[in-house]
């Protein structure tokens, strides 16, 4: 696919995409993404047109029609050479099949490029397929040969090279129906099938070519008696006819293994092995303990089909890991990060986790899987929060003027907050159930409950700015939808805002700003127990740049923070923003709260420029003002 091609897909998928991110999906730099960009625009003519707004490149289509004929035009294309990731799956795939030695005269008349760059892509491989245990030997004039074991060669074609390699080849509709007979047997649903296809080509290809698999590790054997490897063996059995060659044990084990790391919920027992198997149940458990200890954010795992299908998903991942298998067409890792801060730190301490328990390490594309399935933990989690807030509209002017408030409300509340419209005289009692008294100018209420005073016309963003700034005695300051609005910000003041020597280190630090709100007297010795026991379990640094100390206590009257600046030059190393926050105990605050925090403090340290800035900030009022323009910033760049 050529990048043109690329580039429509991830903005008809994804909606928008930043510069960065093309540029990772095409493996070149945003100025070659800006030029690619212009000359899509000039293919797609009056039809459409991609443009870069607040950030990232949207897609605008005007003519729909035309602009399919064109799309599919560019997307049915056959992929240019001009493209390295391309010209790299074809140099694997020539050595892979070549029986003799490919000259590099031959690589570069085939791909119609000098011999300097066959050349450099060469060199570029090297380090890729040494990962594999594979490497390209020989000399250039004499012919390049790729060496490695037979299991690592195929790995490599699968993962690198399979469509340069079999874009064309048909294995013949005999074969064809062995394996899905095989698939049919075993309850493989249709959209396994084509990975599981993937793996029998390679293997009818390599084999009929002398290429056999003969040996594989030890660990792999551990498939052996599963319902994966009866179905490799199944599958063997109906080709060995077809093809005139009894296959070895070892190519039913090969067979079996893409069915291992896949999802198949009809045949749930297929990861079920005839050797030690890892419990995933207590592996799962660990993984939560783990988030519980490290950013104190507590799941619910009671049964349910999430808590399910994530169980499933982990064991299958460890069969992945444990087999080198490969996860395709993985969301990019640094977009789902800038979108789901929060739930890619959960996936970093889940592969903490799974490398500790097993030794295995998950890869950028299982981090990416694992970040969704966190993702729709948070989505749940905050669904189950607590009671509802309530509001109570009071005004004069009617039920007519008290639903139009209520409609501006809704779109900054929390979708679940529940609304009563009340008289300005006989209701007023029941007002004081409410943890939010809206009312117009001129009512004059007097009430013991957080009161704003609106007209029926208001700007949304200012009001965000007014909620962020309230506190409520059940829900302590309310994680509000608005998102202008810097939740850090809205939980300092200008006493909390410490600016700290620039050769301190992290405890003296810590200690620096816990000492200020043991003063002020708003944490207790219960929380500084807490924080140094969290300490002691992980350290909670964000980054180099930004740490993020925090910690639950009972007995705190809300929720209390502080943040510590050290001032650093741009080329200085070292911690620059320390935001400690201490919380009540779960039951008794909101612990969206705490998620809100995490989400923006995880988002500030992903901006290198944003965090020199903080740093050499010297009061909350400059912190205000800053963090209110980096959020329009980024609203707009979200939009």
């Amino acid at each position: 696919m050529q990048r043109a091609a690329t580039i429509l897909t991830q903005l008809e998928t994804c909606l928008s995409a930043a510069p960065e991110a093309l540029g990772r999906r095409l493996g070149v730099g945003t100025r070659t993404v800006a030029s690619e960009v212009a000359a899509l625009n000039q293919t797609l003519g009056r039809t459409a047109s991609v443009r870069l707004a607040d950030g990232r490149y949207r897609l605008m289509v005007v003519d729909a029609e035309a602009f399919r004929r064109i799309r599919d035009r560019l997307t049915g294309e056959q992929g240019s050479f001009n493209e390295p990731a391309r010209r790299c799956a074809h140099i694997i795939a020539r050595l892979a099949q070549s029986l003799v030695p490919v000259r590099t005269e031959e690589l570069a008349l085939e791909m119609s490029v000098g011999r300097s760059t066959v050349s450099a892509d060469v060199a570029q491989l090297r380090p890729v397929l040494a990962q594999s245990d594979v490497a390209i030997e020989g000399r250039p004039h004499v012919g390049l040969t790729m060496h490695g074991q037979e299991l690592a060669i195929r790995t490599v074609i699968l993962r690198h090279a399979y469509e340069a390699a079999y874009d064309t080849y048909r294995i013949g509709p005999e074969l064809e129906r062995a394996f899905n007979d095989s698939a049919d047997e075993f309850g493989i649903e249709v959209s396994q099938r084509h990975t599981l296809m993937r793996w029998f080509t390679v293997m009818l290809d390599r084999t009929v070519n002398g290429h056999p698999l003969t040996e594989i590790p030890d660990s792999y054997r551990a498939v052996e008696g599963s319902q994966a490897h009866a179905f490799g063996i199944s599958l063997a059995d109906r080709v060995a006819p077809l093809i005139g060659n009894q296959l070895p044990q070892t190519e039913s084990v090969f067979l079996a293994l893409p069915v291992a790391g896949r999802r198949t919920p009809t045949t749930p027992d297929l990861i079920e092995t005839g050797g030690s198997p890892i419990d995933v149940g207590a592996l799962v458990t660990k993984i939560f303990e783990r988030i519980d200890t490290t950013m104190d954010v507590s799941f619910d795992l009671e049964p349910s089909e999430v808590v399910s299908d994530f169980a499933k998903h982990v064991g299958y991942m460890i069969n992945r890991l444990r087999y080198s298998l490969f996860v395709e067409g993985a969301v990019d890792l640094d977009e789902l990060r800038e979108r789901y801060p929060v739930a890619g730190r959960m996936a970093q301490v889940a592969r903490e986790v799974i490398t500790d328990e097993t030794g295995l390490i998950m890869d950028d594309s299982e981090l990416t899987l694992a970040a969704t399935y966190f993702q729709v933990f948070l989505e749940e989690h905050v669904a189950r929060q607590h009671r509802p807030f309530r509001v109570a509209i009071i005004t004069p002017q009617g039920p007519g003027a008290a639903r139009l408030i209520r409609t501006q409300l809704a779109p900054v509340l929390p979708p679940d907050t529940h609304y009563d419209v009340l008289s300005l005289t006989s209701d007023q009692p029941h007002a004081d159930a409410a943890d939010l008294i809206v009312t117009t100018p001129g009512s004059n209420l007097q009430l013991p409950v957080p009161t704003l005073e609106l007209s029926e016309v208001f700007d949304r963003d200012e009001l965000v700015r007014k909620l962020a700034g309230m506190r409520f005695a059940d829900h302590g300051p309310l994680a509000v939808t608005g998102e202008s609005a810097s939740m850090l910000v809205s939980l300092l003041d200008s006493e909390r805002f410490l600016t700290l020597p620039s050769d301190i280190d992290y405890v003296n630090a810590v200690q620096q700003l816990t000492e200020r709100l043991r003063q002020l007297s708003m944490v207790n010795e219960e929380f500084l127990a807490a924080l140094a026991h969290r300490e002691a379990m992980a350290p909670m640094q964000i980054n180099e740049d930004v740490a993020f100390p925090h910690a639950s206590a009972t007995g705190l009257a809300g929720v209390a923070c502080a943040l510590g600046v050290i001032p650093r030059g741009d080329t200085e190393t070292g911690l620059r923003i320390i935001f400690l926050m201490a919380v009540p105990d779960k039951a008794d605050y909101d612990d969206r709260i705490l998620l809100r925090v995490y989400d923006e403090i995880i988002r500030v340290s992903q901006d290198a420029a944003l965090v020199r800035k903080i740093s050499r900030l010297t009061s909350h009022v400059q912190l205000f003002y800053l963090m209110e323009d980096y959020s329009q910033a980024t609203d707009r760049g979200r939009k």
